[in-house]
């Protein structure tokens, strides 16, 4: 057991294998939002919206009305997620905006393991931008561990 345990029980758990954790919100979030770290809970596991290209790290499943609030988060899994660009089955994605998606070549600065852009995850369908196509994406299906990066 660690030694510093953010999830006791009275405060909510982390749920299907880690696939939704259950966060404090930096403030009020869509449903379906794309999401970084937070940093407004001292001791806590905070989110914000995306901000930046690559910045998410996972999807608001529920809207936060604003900071202090619980929302529950998906950081792995399965997510349906709109596209920014034409994508095809397969394809590494990072964040575009707080509800969008691109493939990592729209990224002409990602770093791989860098403090800035992340990989969000692998496309598991085709999606057209133009008339923002939502597709299927395995959240942490980052293809580092089948070598494709």
């Amino acid at each position: 057991m660690v030694a510093v345990d953010y999830y006791p029980d009275e405060e909510g758990s982390i749920q299907d294998g880690f696939i939704c954790g259950f966060c404090y919100a930096d403030g009020a979030l869509n449903e379906g939002a794309l999401v970084k770290w937070g940093t407004s809970a001292s001791g806590r596991v905070a989110v914000a919206e995306s901000t930046a290209v690559g910045d998410a790290i996972g999807v608001a499943l529920k809207a936060a009305a604003g900071a202090g609030s619980m929302v529950p988060v998906a950081f792995s899994g399965i997510v349906k997620l709109t596209t920014g660009e034409t994508l095809a089955i397969g394809e590494l994605v990072l964040s575009l905006t707080s509800t969008n998606i691109a493939g990592i070549g729209a990224s002409t600065t990602l770093t791989i393991n860098s403090a800035t852009q992340k990989i969000l995850g692998c496309t598991m369908q085709a999606g057209l931008s133009d008339d923002g196509d939502e597709l299927l994406v395995l959240l942490g299906g980052d293809g580092i561990s089948a070598g494709l990066v």
